[in-house]
């Protein structure tokens, strides 16, 4: 045997809802209202019978529920939404009621679940989250940087030309690879001591700078006084120039250098680059290629003086 409610005891399983619950005729008016709305309303749930809804609830909301009648008249359904109602955030759900065969609604039931306390965790994981990616931006970004010229680190130039030269390889662009060497820089270090070593690096780390003018040039530290500059979209004449706008920018700063034969901080530069990347060659050994034939081109200049600029004629 199955066990039918009574009216009074539908009623008082209605009354009794954990959540706020009400019902609305066609003209907006209260048919009933659970203990629940009544609180969230701030009144008696005994003084809402035949009452207006704008009587307890703002005209938007009012405008929004006389809608929804339209909407399901047309057959339409209406997902669950989110409203703020009296300082909380309360999840919406209305659900037609018809009587008979009736193809309009008579009246619609509203269900009304207050998440404000969801909705403040929400916002606070939100922040947390945000918080949390600031400080994984902020480390990544130290994790790249050398702390002494603020270039990028070694770390952060090899994950850089790897993935210009795969963009470039894809897009047909040339790209160019400079290595920068300080030129006597060891009896330079010995003589002044590290500290005034470590700020003519920043010297040159700072004439670097001038001269790297695009946003997505790279100049880094690759090591000691040797910088490495990576040049995407350029071409070794492009490369050749940005060379020697560093040269002429540290010519500028006459950092004095006794053991150099032209008395002042000087670098040697040498360059390589590649009209077409190839397709077949993966891009570490294109950079490990690059990086050589820069490296070998540098130590030309150097065997044959200072403040030198030399440009690889090898390919790949």
């Amino acid at each position: 045997m199955i066990y039918r409610l009574s009216a009074d005891e539908l009623k008082q399983v209605f009354l009794s809802f954990p959540v706020a619950a009400c019902l609305l005729d066609r003209e907006v008016r209260y048919i009933a209202v659970n203990h629940k709305y009544a609180d969230l309303c701030n009144a008696r749930s005994d003084g809402f019978f035949g009452k207006s809804m704008l009587d307890f609830c703002p005209a938007d909301l009012v405008a929004m529920v006389r809608q929804d009648f339209h909407l399901f008249d047309s057959g339409q359904a209406i997902p669950d939404r989110e409203i703020i109602f009296r300082g909380r955030t309360l999840l919406l759900a209305v659900t037609p009621i018809s009587r008979g065969g009736q193809t309009k609604s008579s009246a619609i039931a509203a269900v009304l679940t207050d998440i404000s306390a969801q909705k403040k965790l929400e916002t606070a994981l939100a922040v947390a989250n945000d918080s949390l990616l600031s400080s994984y931006k902020e480390i990544r970004i130290l994790a790249e940087t050398d702390a002494l010229t603020g270039l990028v680190n070694r770390f952060g130039l090899e994950k850089f030309i790897e993935r210009e030269i795969r963009r470039c390889r894809r897009e047909k662009h040339p790209i160019a690879v400079a290595i920068v060497d300080v030129d006597s820089f060891k009896p330079y270090n010995d003589r002044h001591g590290h500290i005034a070593g470590d700020e003519g690096l920043k010297v040159v780390a700072g004439a670097i700078q001038s001269a790297i003018r695009r946003p997505g040039d790279c100049a880094a530290r690759y090591g000691g006084d040797e910088f490495v500059i990576v040049l995407p979209n350029t071409t070794i004449a492009g490369a050749e120039h940005v060379g020697r706008a560093i040269q002429s920018a540290l010519v500028d700063l006459v950092v004095r250098n006794a053991d150099d034969p032209l008395h002042q901080l000087t670098v040697s530069i040498g360059i390589a680059g590649l009209t077409t990347i190839p397709q077949d060659i993966p891009p570490i050994a294109i950079r490990d290629r690059l990086l050589r034939l820069a490296d070998k081109a540098l130590y030309t200049g150097k065997d044959a003086g200072r403040n030198g600029l030399v440009v690889c004629d090898s390919d790949l």
